[in-house]
């Protein structure tokens, strides 16, 4: 029998943590009657537009509140008035729509939620919740405090690695659960990929080195990019090929690696992408650079890459090594050592005809592991599992 689950979503923009557990959604209605409460904005827009198949509801007081902008006074009493709104409409909603279950996705919608989670404890039991963590650390200090609550009133918590697990001391609630991808659409085309070469003047011949990321110091750019330098000058007939937009937070980094790109002819900037598939089929060879300061819980690049046959070269932080095992579906470096990175690089653009077992594995490690069917089974066992306690 379908489960009626009512998801609760926050971001107005489409972020990595939306747009996964929405594809759980979409993918998973042979299990689940979904219905969604989310904050309006552009994601929501699209959402409505493309005729989803579970009901949804725009709710203006899930839109993340600014801090930076707001006194102290006016911001906690706007928080507290949400924290009783949301609940409040949560709980109507429950009872009129049989919504056994409540997903809320991301801090911010999980803690806006308690005060109905503490009121069913006691007033509807067999009400169920969970919340979905997908940061390896906050950077807010209410938001930390708040996870730690929701981890101890929540019945379960979800979280998008083993590296994410590890910040709650090995609480049995708390389950991995990898982010899942449409295998039938990340795949390599050839033919998008061409295309995609020809748009930017890349020769079908060139090996490609690509990077999909916003250009950030911790995304580790500019390392890539003295890397590329030393390996080009003992290559000709490669391409370093960079999407994502410039960050805003740090105009002095963005001056260094547009200086940078301005000085190399090999280089080629192209900004955002909305077609990811044609990028990475594009792509021979694809780099995660991320520091230790930044990193991943889960690096979406790097598994969408793989599912794409590509050669992924990514730095050993976060949950990187989760998706990647070195040498044999991928390559891994020492995160913060350019050397090593120019090394790894400098192997694989070698060895790069001799490497087709590890594109074959590397697809085979995300259709096992990181395929939006395996997240649907994984997803079902938590439910099933939650009810039954």
């Amino acid at each position: 029998m379908k489960k009626n689950i009512l998801y609760v979503f926050g971001g107005e923009k489409a972020q990595g943590a939306e747009i996964v557990i929405e594809r759980l959604m979409s993918y998973n209605t042979d299990h689940v009657n979904a219905h969604l409460f989310i904050a309006p904005g552009h994601f929501a827009h699209a959402l409505v537009q493309a005729n989803k198949p579970y009901k949804i509801t725009l709710l203006e007081r899930l839109k993340k509140l600014n801090r930076s902008s707001t006194a102290s006074w006016k911001f906690y009493t706007k928080a507290l008035k949400n924290y009783f709104a949301i609940s409040k409409q949560a709980y109507k909603y429950i009872r009129a729509n049989d919504i056994t279950i409540i997903h809320a996705n991301t801090i911010v919608p999980a803690s806006y939620l308690i005060p109905l989670i503490l009121y069913a404890k006691i007033f509807l039991p067999k009400i169920k919740f969970i919340w979905s963590d997908h940061d390896l650390s906050y950077y807010s200090r209410l938001d930390n405090w708040f996870s730690k609550i929701c981890v101890l009133v929540y019945d379960r918590t979800l979280v998008v690695s083993k590296a994410v697990k590890e910040k709650y001391n090995k609480n049995d609630k708390v389950i991995v659960l990898y982010n899942g991808l449409d295998t039938t659409q990340f795949k390599n085309d050839a033919e998008a990929g061409i295309k995609f070469r020809n748009t930017h003047g890349i020769k079908k011949d060139t090996l490609v080195i690509g990077m999909a990321a916003v250009i950030v110091p911790r995304k580790g750019q500019l390392e890539l990019l003295e890397a590329f330098k030393s390996l080009s000058s003992q290559n000709n007939n490669t391409r370093l090929l960079l999407a994502g937009r410039y960050g805003e937070d740090d105009p002095g980094y963005t001056a260094k690696v547009k200086a940078a790109i301005e000085a190399d002819k090999k280089i080629l900037h192209i900004g955002y992408v909305d077609d990811m598939v044609s990028f990475y089929s594009a792509c021979d060879i694809v780099v995660s650079n991320t520091s230790n300061a930044g990193s991943e819980p889960l690096g979406t690049s790097i598994y969408e890459a793989m599912a794409c046959e590509k050669i992924v070269v990514a730095s050993d932080t976060g949950g990187t090594a989760e998706i990647v095992t070195d040498k044999a579906d991928g390559f891994l470096f020492e995160a913060g050592n350019t050397n090593k990175l120019s090394d790894t690089l400098h192997y694989t653009v070698k060895n790069y005809g001799h490497l087709v077992h590890i594109r074959s594995a590397a697809r085979a490690k995300v259709l096992r592991t990181f395929n939006v069917e395996e997240m649907k089974f994984q997803y079902s066992r938590v439910i099933a599992n939650l009810i039954k306690g």
